[in-house]
């Protein structure tokens, strides 16, 4: 007999504690979502840091590989290398301002993808 009364006992606590329990979930789960679309946010704002790397480095690679064209073919011709290193670092100072420009701007999208989710 005991037994059955602590059995209705402990179903009458659940039934009492039910909606405490719905509030703190309603309140545990406003409280997360807030911070998983901050971290989607950061997240974004890292992945287009990659993007732009690898743009970066496949200039890099572009650059490189013409650079070795230009050893084949005007390996003996000082004025045409010197063509050829003036175009190509001209074209990867391009890339790099280019970079530059883009790492500048991120803090400030960062900054506006945060705000825009709070």
């Amino acid at each position: 007999m005991s037994n059955r009364k602590s059995e209705s006992g402990d179903a009458l606590g659940m039934e009492l504690s039910g909606p405490m329990m719905e509030w703190w979930t309603q309140q545990w789960v406003q409280g997360v979502n807030p911070m998983a679309r901050i971290q989607l946010a950061w997240m974004q704002s890292v992945s287009e840091v990659m993007q732009q790397e690898a743009r970066f480095l496949m200039a890099m690679a572009d650059a490189s590989r013409r650079l070795a064209e230009c050893y084949d073919t005007h390996a003996g011709d000082p004025e045409k290398m010197g063509e050829c290193y003036r175009s190509i670092a001209s074209e990867i100072g391009d890339h790099h301002m280019e970079r530059m420009k883009t790492v500048a701007e991120m803090p400030n999208d960062f900054r506006r993808r945060i705000w825009e989710e709070i």
